[in-house]
């Protein structure tokens, strides 16, 4: 019997929803459309996505983290201090989602439904976690949650403005600006306030936190 690569079947998948996202958004009938225009049956699609459309939404967003890391290869950050590689790593994922411009407004929009708050932060902690990772991040304890938070508050703010008018220029022009606020990212750990100690509770708890089904 032929082995049958499940990963692959999920990623065909994906390809085959980001054409419906792209024009209907995310929603409860995308594996019922992805069904009707493929070879795959929804009690297929069903199988592979258990929780519902939204594991198919992180995995979405995944993706993009797996091609931050890998065209981050490109970049010799090696020769940038922490902060300038966090920088360029941001700059990059903008790149990244820049070439699917309206499938990242429906996702980012869609995530900011209240009832998406878990799942939406355990995305942005994924993000920026990568960010840190790819920029070489070895701190621990508090401060390992900290950079994060900080990180997650300027990378909320940028995505926001990014979605909001598609300008690429102008996004990086704001990131520039909020990246200079904290220009000492690497050595925040004395310069934290009640905000950034509730987030850094937060991406404790949504850490593990399981997508729920939709």
């Amino acid at each position: 019997m032929k082995k049958v690569n499940l990963n692959k079947l999920r990623y065909q998948i994906l390809l085959k929803a980001k054409e419906h996202v792209s024009k209907c958004g995310w929603n409860d009938k995308l594996f019922y459309n992805i069904a009707a225009k493929s070879k795959f049956k929804f009690s297929e699609i069903a199988v592979l996505f258990p929780e519902g459309y939204i594991t198919l939404l992180e995995m979405y967003l995944d993706t993009v983290n797996d091609q931050m890391t890998e065209d981050s290869k490109k970049i010799n950050l090696i020769r940038l201090r922490v902060h300038e590689r966090v920088k360029e790593l941001v700059i990059l994922r903008l790149k990244i989602m820049s070439r699917e411009k309206e499938l990242i407004s429906k996702t980012y929009f869609h995530l900011l439904l209240p009832q998406n708050f878990k799942i939406a932060s355990r995305c942005l902690y994924k993000a920026v976690d990568q960010i840190w990772f790819v920029a070489g991040d070895n701190s621990t304890d508090f401060n390992f949650y900290s950079k994060r938070a900080i990180l997650a508050s300027i990378y909320s703010m940028v995505m926001l403005h990014y979605v909001n008018n598609n300008s690429l220029d102008q996004t990086i022009e704001l990131l520039n600006k909020q990246l200079k606020r904290v220009s000492k990212i690497p050595k925040i750990k004395n310069r934290l306030g009640d905000i950034t100690k509730t987030i850094s509770q937060i991406f404790k708890l949504v850490k593990n936190i399981r997508p729920i089904k939709q």
